[in-house]
């Protein structure tokens, strides 16, 4: 039996039930259409949707926006080329997209972070009711350096950045994906009882400042910056599961792609 566009987004809702207040949207496609193939992305860039597009895929799971801005608004980038071209080829195509941002977030756990912990073997060390919070063995002699160590090679990046000292001995840390802004980092490092933060990204005058005066202080205080799209993107592992039990048969694949931005 065919299985629509629309039973499939219903299936990544129904965790949390539908709501009204979201950026969760179709952004091109129709619900009725039938689903061959779902490509699941942490960002639907020109170049993955083109990939997705070949491996016969046509309906695009993406976590972030499409069109550069968290609400995909797009009347203020009509006719500059690069938007143009990118809705030319989504349009064109046919192919559906529909972002899965606030939903998956609201999983029992954080969906988001589940895949996370999982694709980082960390699930053993995580507070079952906290999940953000991970204690590690109290004869681990782990330090911030070791711990950045394992994370660059788990996630294959070649560098994060560090702010504080990378030799501090870390017992318990706090995991905070994405970019939850500088005042809820800073209030993690300030009201819960841990060394060091992993954050996905920052304002560079807000929390590495803060971790800087705390560290200069001799508080122990130390925090690693993956990037965003690092600290989110095996987290999509969820959807890929979630859909291959709901729709056993349906073709449903990760593409992982590079980071925009590269150290040279």
């Amino acid at each position: 039996m065919a299985i629509t566009v629309g039973q499939v987004l219903d299936a990544l809702i129904a965790p949390v039930g539908k709501r009204e207040d979201t950026v969760d949207t179709l952004k091109n496609g129709n619900p009725e259409e039938e689903v061959r193939g779902v490509a699941v992305v942490f960002l639907a860039t020109y170049e993955v949707i083109g990939r997705a597009i070949a491996s016969g895929a046509n309906l695009i799971i993406t976590h972030e926006p499409t069109y550069y801005n968290h609400l995909d608004e797009t009347d203020w980038l009509s006719g500059d080329p690069v938007y143009e071209r990118k809705r030319a080829l989504i349009e064109s195509s046919g192919v559906a997209v529909f972002r899965l941002h606030d939903y998956i977030h609201q999983y029992k756990p954080d969906g988001i972070v589940d895949g996370m912990l999982r694709a980082l073997d960390w699930e053993a060390y995580a507070d079952p009711d906290k999940t953000l919070m991970l204690t590690l063995p109290e004869d681990g002699g782990r330090t911030v350096r070791s711990i950045a160590d394992e994370i660059k090679r788990k996630l294959g990046i070649d560098s994060v950045m560090v702010a504080g000292d990378p030799e501090l001995a870390v017992t318990r840390f706090g995991f905070a994906v994405g970019a939850p802004g500088g005042r809820s980092q800073m209030a993690y490092l300030r009201e819960r009882d841990i060394e060091l933060l992993i954050a996905g990204e920052t304002n560079e005058w807000e929390t590495n400042e803060y971790v800087r005066d705390a560290a200069d202080m001799g508080m122990n205080k130390a925090m690693i910056i993956l990037g965003h799209q690092k600290s989110e993107e095996l987290g999509m592992r969820t959807v890929v599961k979630l859909l291959r039990d709901a729709f056993p048969g349906l073709p449903v694949d990760h593409l992982e792609l590079p980071t925009a931005l590269r150290r040279i």
